[in-house]
């Protein structure tokens, strides 16, 4: 089968300019922040705006042609996360007033979309796709969490990095653009606290929409095990902290483990799997026997 975006030349070159807007905006970002310019300062939040909103095109212009759908493979996946990702910051950078950890989330964002825009092109778009509200809540919820994990284990490591210039004595590019460690700590358990609920949710949605479907999935599936895993220490850690009375610092690794974690699970997933999950999302409302992406 043919590839859908290749042969639909405004969805093609939409979804070139997408990963495009987003290399640039990580670059106005990182520019301001490494070198403090001008015409990085005024360009990389309208930037910014300009590339949410052409991804929301796109993810609509793609849902909008007749017979085709989202699916739950990681391609659709990972470029939903890169967008969820530049939403959170948007709403991080407008509540916190502080636009000096955009490059580092965007970043990450751009390399999402990047990789998720290659092999979108070269599929074929042969795959499940979703259908219904219980798969649709878990499916978001799952992106929101994975974005969760990857906002708290970034700023975990940013935390460590200014945190030792401390020690050291070195206060130097980090310390100067850096929110404090204060702040960052703030951001990190937030982060942690939005991805413990998303997680949640895409547990019990799962499991609502499992046994309403009659589908079945093993309890020894490596990714799910995966996902209760992280569901587990990340609530720990929210209740934990306060009685143990730690800081950032002490669980700041493990918070980073986990984002490598679930980056290498997205990773593999995209080149050994069509699919999130190992099994056929049936279509409820109907069936669905055109292709769909």
């Amino acid at each position: 089968m043919d590839s859908i975006v290749l042969n639909n030349i405004p969805l093609f070159i939409l979804i070139q300019l997408v990963s495009l807007l987003y290399i640039i905006t990580t670059l106005l970002y990182g520019t301001h922040f490494f070198r403090d310019t001008g015409f990085a300062g005024r360009y990389k939040q309208p930037a910014l705006a300009l590339t949410v909103l052409t991804h929301v095109v796109y993810l609509g212009l793609l849902t909008s042609i007749e017979g085709y759908k989202l699916s739950y493979s990681t391609f659709n996946l990972m470029s939903m996360v890169a967008l969820t990702l530049a939403i959170t910051y948007i709403f991080i950078e407008f509540t916190t007033k502080s636009d000096k950890t955009g490059f580092f989330v965007l970043a990450f964002s751009a390399g999402a979309q990047v990789i998720s825009s290659i092999f979108t092109a070269q599929s074929s778009g042969a795959g499940p796709a979703f259908s219904g509200l219980g798969i649709g809540v878990h499916l978001i919820a799952a992106i929101f969490g994975f974005s969760a994990i990857a906002i708290a284990g970034l700023y975990s490591f940013l935390y460590l990095l200014l945190f030792r210039q401390i020690q050291k004595n070195r206060f130097e590019l980090l310390f100067q653009r850096l929110p404090n460690l204060e702040v960052l700590e703030r951001l990190t358990m937030h982060a942690v606290a939005f991805g413990f609920i998303f997680l949640s949710i895409t547990l019990f949605a799962g499991i609502i929409e499992q046994n309403a479907s009659g589908e079945a999935i093993s309890l020894s599936e490596p990714r799910l095990i995966s996902l209760v895993a992280i569901w587990l220490i990340y609530g720990a850690s929210i209740f934990v902290r306060p009685i143990t009375g730690w800081d950032l610092k002490h669980m700041a690794y493990l918070f980073i483990g986990l984002f490598v974690f679930i980056t290498a699970l997205i990773m593999l997933m995209t080149f050994f799997s069509p699919s999130f999950h190992g099994f056929t999302v049936q279509l409820r409302m109907n069936h669905f026997t055109g292709p769909c992406i």
